[in-house]
């Protein structure tokens, strides 16, 4: 029924998948409707309703298929992307970003004659017009709790100041770098919460309920390479169930007291 929101990720959408990816993407339309950032508000808020759940479809890291291959596929079929990013790779040039990718674990499967594998700015900006630009830290940096202070400031706020001002608009929304446990911490939990951000996400599999913590926001892993029988069972809940201790220990970890 229609009383929740599913958020999924993608990392990489190579051209080579995007038959694949347009399959799935049928399978969404046929049995979600898109929510954009004022659907996910009006939910959250209470204030929303339709007949099947909503879909959030994000994609992680910044890369080019982003641009190129999802984003028109997503319009075609009516879909609000979700694409959070890390300015510092976007910003490494073109001969550098491959080792950038490699050195950050950013995984991607195309190579391009030009050697960019990362949107370029403008891409960037001409998304945030249509669709949801997110905060993936600067330089997709795994939060873990021995990142020192002055490192948390400059991958949070410095990130989201500098993504503001990039795209001369609001961020107000932000997403964790990895799911690993060890990936979260407090100081960086706080520190989202401290500098302004609306609702961040988080990669430990639940779906989203009206009254759901805007800062614990939860995705499923899909990539575009999934056959439709594994897009089911991804989405089918049993993943709910078997992050359920990850998810809880996480979400005490990283609670912001009222």
């Amino acid at each position: 029924a229609g009383c929740h929101i599913r958020a999924i990720n993608y990392h990489d959408v190579p051209a080579s998948k995007n038959e694949a990816f347009e399959r799935q993407l049928r399978y969404y339309a046929r049995h979600y409707v898109p929510v954009d950032y004022a659907g996910l508000r009006a939910f959250l808020d209470g204030t929303w309703s339709a007949a099947k759940p909503g879909l959030i479809i994000s994609f992680d890291d910044g890369l080019r298929s982003h641009a190129e291959v999802a984003a028109p596929l997503l319009e075609h079929y009516g879909f609000t992307g979700w694409f959070f990013v890390p300015l510092g790779f976007v910003e490494t040039p073109a001969a550098e970003q491959a080792e950038y990718a490699r050195s950050h674990q950013i995984q991607y499967f195309d190579e391009f004659p030009d050697g960019r594998v990362a949107m370029s700015l403008e891409e960037v900006r001409r998304l945030a017009r249509r669709h949801v630009v997110g905060c993936h830290t600067h330089s997709h940096c795994r939060l873990r709790a021995d990142v020192p202070p002055d490192a948390l400031r400059h991958e949070i706020a410095g990130a989201k100041h500098y993504l503001e001002y990039t795209l001369e608009g609001e961020v107000p929304v932000f997403c964790w770098v990895g799911g690993e446990e060890g990936s979260y911490s407090r100081a960086a939990a706080q520190l989202i919460h401290r500098s302004g951000f609306r609702h961040s996400f988080m990669t430990n599999s639940a779906i989203i309920l009206p009254g759901s913590d805007p800062l614990q926001l939860q995705r499923t892993n899909i990539e575009a390479h999934y056959p439709l029988s594994l897009v089911r069972f991804q989405l089918s809940g049993f993943l709910d169930l078997l992050y359920t201790g990850k998810r809880r220990r996480v979400n005490r970890l990283t609670a912001i007291a009222p």
